[in-house]
């Protein structure tokens, strides 16, 4: 009966820590935004997770009009480039552009992919009715670097077979 117990649980830990750590990645979680406005459109930017990071990062566009009313009828693209200086080859500085997909109700969204870290200029272009508006952002891309919630889940799953293999082979004995 004893063995039953064990098992139970241990089987029933690995399982929450395998779940609980792919529900964590896959989490949909956009950090607070910055907002800048023109022309009656208020824009806001903001990315998955806190900050802008290097590798592939999912991008979010909020738009509203002068009225605070969502604008759900636009064309909007980025284009993201760091700014050049002149220590920076010409050549590795290739500006981003990405079209972003309307989400939901006044909410476009698409994936850049950030070769860099640093500070990036962020253009974004709105077409509404025909007129077409641009505001830029300045932004700050940290590095991606590894999900430690998924490498630390993992782990824990691992160490955790590992313990039990050793108890159960010292019980077999």
């Amino acid at each position: 009966m004893r063995k039953k117990t064990i098992r139970g649980l241990v089987f029933s830990l690995i399982f929450v820590l395998v779940s609980s750590t792919a529900a964590l990645a896959d989490e949909m979680n956009m950090g607070k935004g910055t907002s800048k406005s023109t022309d009656g459109i208020t824009a806001e930017l903001s990315f998955k997770g806190e900050e802008a990071k290097t590798g592939k990062d999912q991008i979010m566009i909020t738009l509203h009009d002068s009225n605070d009313k969502e604008i759900d009828n636009a064309d909007v693209t980025i284009i993201a480039k760091m700014p050049q200086d002149d220590s920076m080859k010409m050549n590795s500085n290739e500006p981003i552009t990405v079209k972003l997909e309307k989400n939901e109700k006044g909410q476009y969204m698409g994936d850049i992919n950030f070769t860099d870290k640093g500070k990036w200029t962020v253009t974004t272009e709105i077409t509404v009715q025909g007129e077409k508006k641009t505001i830029d952002f300045d932004i700050n891309v940290v590095s991606g670097g590894p999900n430690w919630i998924i490498i630390g889940g993992f782990l824990g799953a691992i160490a955790l077979i590992i313990i039990v293999a050793a108890i159960k082979k010292k019980q077999a004995k």
